[in-house]
């Protein structure tokens, strides 16, 4: 049986949640930890859980398809902020969620608390772009115009969405990740890699999640899945504190190729 298939046949023993009830725990003001390890796990780490949480079921799919688009300034300001650990740091991103027909316009920013904070409005457009209303978003969230932004990466991944019964933790977990470089028309395949992020208010209790992945041999590691994205597709940015990050990427698919 393929991972693919292994991952359904075990998330089909889940309880399930519905959009409405997740919207319920969205924590777009969070704390989040991060972790990136093989595909080959998900598996087991589902496994282990499958009594603690419930999972996000959208018109009978449980493992949703997602699509972003991120912009940036044609000096990569937002990339370069990132690289050089500045807080007070922000995302700007169109994203279409799994079997959902509207696209939403969203701005994450990073506080000096390590808080992350996100804000988000559902697009009039049929297609990612900075119209009037995203462009009044824009300028209420961020201190950048739209004039000084452009679509620089794409990437579309698979995400499981697990809910904690008392909704205080939510959990992310994204596999099968594909990017394609809006600047240099570059792709990239990570399908062997796999993505987790607990995302949880003020403090995180007993988490069977976290339990699960110490069995697994999985530590939490800090990951941008845009920063990793711009930087593996386009050597020549600086990246010298993201070498680290490009080296776990390889060697996670590598592992997984070779299992």
């Amino acid at each position: 049986m393929s991972t693919g298939n292994e991952i359904e046949s075990i998330l089909t023993g889940f309880k399930s949640i519905s959009l409405e009830e997740v919207a319920q725990a969205s924590l777009m003001r969070r704390k989040d930890i991060k972790f990136v390890f093989s595909s080959r796990k998900l598996p087991f780490l589902l496994e282990e859980i499958a009594g603690y949480y419930r999972v996000l079921d959208v018109k009978g799919k449980r493992d949703q398809s997602y699509q972003t688009l991120y912009y940036d300034t044609r000096a990569l300001d937002m990339y370069k902020m990132h690289h050089s650990g500045r807080v007070n740091r922000h995302k700007v991103r169109f994203r279409k969620y799994g079997t959902s027909s509207g696209v939403f316009f969203e701005v994450k920013r990073k506080n000096s608390r390590g808080i992350t904070i996100k804000n988000r409005m559902q697009s009039d457009a049929g297609d990612p772009a900075i119209l009037s209303r995203e462009e009044e978003f824009l300028s209420q969230y961020t201190p950048y115009e739209e004039a000084e932004l452009i679509p620089v990466l794409e990437n579309r991944f698979n995400r499981i969405t697990l809910v904690s019964p008392d909704q205080d933790e939510r959990i992310t977990l994204d596999h099968s990740l594909r990017f394609r470089s809006r600047l240099n028309g570059k792709e990239l395949d990570t399908i062997g890699m796999a993505i987790a992020e607990i995302k949880y208010g003020t403090h995180l209790g007993a988490s069977p999640f976290r339990g699960g992945l110490r069995k697994a041999h999985v530590i939490p590691r800090r990951f941008s899945k845009y920063c990793t994205g711009m930087a593996m597709l386009d050597p020549g940015l600086k990246q010298n504190l993201f070498k680290e990050k490009i080296r776990l990427v390889r060697k996670t698919v590598d592992e997984y190729e070779q299992y």
